[in-house]
């Protein structure tokens, strides 16, 4: 008998281990995109002197950046205490900065004395963190940057191989003496990663089998870190901006002030931008990382406590409308975002849109429309639109979110883009490109979207083998990065049915030194692609022409220099 126990439960332990490997990645996201916003906490000795993480070393010095933390002792750190302040403003994660580009690890590492032990707090910071994580319920998640400004073997052509082995056991120790780590938030500092993405994705793997990873340890350019996934990752990470609805998983890092790292006499932003933010995030289907860091003494700011208390308070207010949905069905406009759940749509008007709102049609009939909490809402419904009338009565000075409830699922009706601004005969119209730098926001969707913060750019070159540059000293603003990446391609749209033309417009992402150098515009007739004009600069370009009737059209890169962009391609 006690011998088949052990046969059952070394059977039960196996069959865990089976399952938790075979995870699917939506199980492994599901958490994370029902949770929509989380705290990012970037803090260390730089706190000291108030300037930015990492990226201050230089000119403030390097040697007496490196020596800050002979002088760091946070002695009124209190873990529970940002736990609390987590909840009390309605994030459902935390993420710290457990070693960023500056070498210093928050944590009891055996592969650098540049750690929290050897300054005078010589408290394992990581550790109280996560206890009073777990204590609280709270998924936790590492910031890890893979580099090391500090490290002399980091991207040394001979000694690389020990700086990535070293890299390695930080990443061990981190998914390995702090319990379940929910979060791996790799970042990227401009050069490729220094040790090759797989060993550092499948170690996490291994050691935390449900853990999510970002999608920073593949990047040659920032803009690859914020729209594309590659095969090492989970989800993308745009950075300081919220643009679009993303297919993709997604989460903007940005900050509720105005610098990473703590700084002297910041302040917040306003409530009703701070919520905004996040609100942008769900409506277009992705989450908010949002930043606020501690001052030396290891204690948040008060102005920025305040501020997440009343963020925490109107989302307890509105919580229905926000955590555990889907964004969409309609896609982010100026005025409006939405998320929905089961057959109730949320409708979050972001901007004063006067009496009435019309929104474009769709194939489900409309049953009932209140706001929020509860009193109805005029409506008609037609094939052409859907007209609300908001009374003044019931509006929120934030946002103002209204509930449609539907005869179907939210789910089956796909995404529904707003009305266009424009008038393009191209908008939302079928897009297709020769190549693309991400699967959204620099897709090529994204030059037929009414949205200038989203472009389309080209992407890799195919005749490359990206895996060879992994530990070397390549940065994204040289032309080794450059040459890299297509400097031609042709960018398709297809109108659906043979439409008329009579004007052409384009215009360019200005980028540091990025520019299009050459290109043509062209039409499809039987067959065969025809030149309708070309130049030699774009900027913001446009041409009335002689009316062309075509179902597809083409705007063709010839010669492009850095890593050009097109924001809008539009046709009348």
């Amino acid at each position: 008998m006690k011998k088949l126990s052990v046969i059952l439960l070394l059977s039960l332990i196996a069959f865990q281990g089976i399952s938790q490997t075979n995870i699917s990645k939506q199980q492994r996201l599901q958490w994370w995109q029902d949770a929509k916003m989380g705290l990012f906490i970037h803090w260390g000795p730089v706190s000291l002197i108030g300037k930015e993480i990492s990226w201050s070393r230089n000119g403030y010095g390097k040697s007496k950046y490196d020596s800050l933390y002979l002088r760091f002792n946070p002695k009124q750190f209190n873990a529970r205490e940002w736990v609390k302040l987590a909840k009390a403003g309605g994030m459902k994660y935390l993420v710290l900065t457990s070693k960023h580009h500056d070498g210093f690890c928050l944590f009891d590492t055996k592969t650098t004395p540049y750690n929290i032990m050897n300054s005078p707090f010589g408290r394992d910071v990581c550790k109280e963190l996560a206890q009073a994580a777990h204590e609280a319920g709270m998924p936790i998640g590492w910031y890890f940057s893979v580099a090391d400004w500090k490290d002399p073997d980091c991207r040394n052509p001979k000694t690389n191989d020990i700086f990535a082995d070293r890299v390695e056991q930080q990443v061990r120790e981190l998914l390995t003496n702090y319990g379940k780590i929910s979060l791996l938030w790799i970042d990227y500092e401009g050069a490729p990663s220094p040790i090759h993405p797989k060993r550092v994705f499948d170690l996490a793997r291994t050691l935390q089998p449900e853990i999510i990873i970002n999608n920073r340890l593949e990047p040659f350019n920032p803009d690859e870190s914020h729209a594309r996934v590659g095969a090492y990752a989970d989800y993308a990470t745009p950075e300081g901006f919220v643009a679009g609805y993303g297919a993709v998983p997604w989460e903007t890092c940005t900050n509720m002030g105005h610098q990473w790292a703590w700084r002297f006499n910041d302040t917040p932003r306003s409530l009703k931008e701070s919520l905004h933010t996040l609100l942008r995030c769900v409506g277009g289907n992705g989450n908010l990382l949002f930043n606020i860091g501690p001052d030396s003494s290891g204690v948040f700011p008060p102005n920025f406590v305040a501020r997440a208390t009343e963020m925490g308070n109107w989302l307890n207010k509105n919580a229905e409308a926000v955590y555990q949905t889907k964004g969409g069905i309609y896609t982010p406009s100026k005025d409006y975002v939405s998320s929905y759940r089961g057959n109730k749509l949320y409708l979050h008007l972001l901007n004063n849109t006067g009496d009435e709102i019309k929104l474009p049609p769709m194939a489900a009939n409309v049953k009932k429309v209140s706001f929020l909490n509860g009193n109805a809402i005029p409506f008609t419904q037609s094939k052409a639109d859907i007209t609300l009338k908001i009374p003044q009565n019931g509006r929120d000075s934030i946002a103002t979110i209204v509930t449609i409830t539907l005869d179907k699922p939210a789910a089956q009706l796909g995404q529904i883009i707003p009305f266009t601004t424009t008038n393009s005969l191209a908008y939302g119209k079928k897009a297709t490109a020769s190549s693309a730098l991400g699967q959204f926001l620099h897709d090529p969707s994204a030059a037929f979207d009414d949205n200038p913060a989203t472009f389309w750019k080209m992407g890799r070159r195919t005749d490359v083998d990206f895996e060879a540059y992994y530990g070397k000293d390549v940065h994204y603003q040289t032309e080794a990065a450059f040459n890299l990446f297509q400097n031609k391609g042709w960018l398709e749209v297809d109108l659906g049915t043979k439409q008329t033309v009579k004007q052409l417009k384009v215009s360019e992402l200005v980028y540091q030194k990025s520019q299009i150098k050459r290109f043509e515009i062209q039409y499809e007739k039987d067959g065969q692609w025809l030149t309708l004009a070309q130049d030699e600069k774009m900027g913001n370009w446009s041409k009335d022409i002689s009316p062309v009737t075509a179902q597809k059209f083409r705007l063709v890169i010839l010669d492009s220099y850095g890593f050009a962009g097109v924001r809008e391609f539009q046709l009348f």
